[in-house]
This record gives structure tokens, C-alpha cells and sequence, in this order.
């Protein structure tokens, strides 16, 4: 659609458009990441009209209406994070001791 018939619209149209369009990008996310996704190229179609929603609504003085604002990861627990600093990882090699210092505490428990 053009910006011309996008200006046409009424504020509340506009609103309904740009949650349809977002609910449309979604689900054509999900569609590709299956393969099942008939038309790959309507996701771009789709996030251009959605820009031009929002730009259409910043220019009549409103802030464009964001249909799902990220939420933020909580933080993770001390006691959690410290356990795995702690612990090397799983297939993980730990570092040997040199030839120099074997036989250094060779020397030592053969004296003693």
C-alpha cells in the first residue's frame, strides 16, 4: 500500500494495521524458521508497511503504538554464577603439571 492510502486512514485504522502487521511479521518469523513459509519475501512487504505505519503516526504527533516491548532477562542468582566460575566446564581439560615440576616433587618425597 502507498503512504498516500496510509495517510487516509483514521488514527484507530492506523493502530489496527500496525498490531495486524506486527502479528503478521511474527508469524512469518515462525513460518520461515519451519520452512513452511509460502512467500519468504512478505516478511520485508510486511516490516515496510509496518514502518510506514509508525512513521504515518510520529508525523500526526503521536508516538507509534510498539505492540510488544522486549522484556528485559532477570538477573542471575550470586550463588549460581559463583558455582560455575568455580567448576570448570563439562569435557573440559585441566592443566598438567610440567616434567620439571614432577620431578621436583620426585626429589622431594624420595629425600623425605
Amino acid at each position: 500500500m502507498k503512504a498516500a492510502k496510509w495517510r487516509d486512514l483514521s488514527e484507530d485504522e492506523l493502530t489496527q494495521k500496525a498490531r495486524d502487521l506486527s502479528e503478521e511479521i511474527f508469524n512469518l518469523r515462525f513460518q520461515l524458521a519451519m520452512g513452511v513459509a509460502k512467500n519468504p519475501s512478505r516478511i520485508g512487504q510486511a516490516r515496510r508497511d509496518l514502518a510506514r505505519a509508525y512513521t504515518i503516526q510520529r508525523e500526526r504527533g503521536g508516538a507509534p503504538l510498539v505492540v510488544a516491548p522486549p522484556v528485559p532477562a532477570p538477573a542471575p542468582k550470586k550463588a549460581a554464577a559463583k558455582a560455575k566460575a568455580e567448576k570448570p566446564a563439562k569435557g573440559t581439560k585441566t592443566p598438567k603439571a610440567s616434567k620439571a615440576s614432577k620431578a621436583a616433587v620426585k626429589k622431594k618425597t624420595a629425600k623425605g
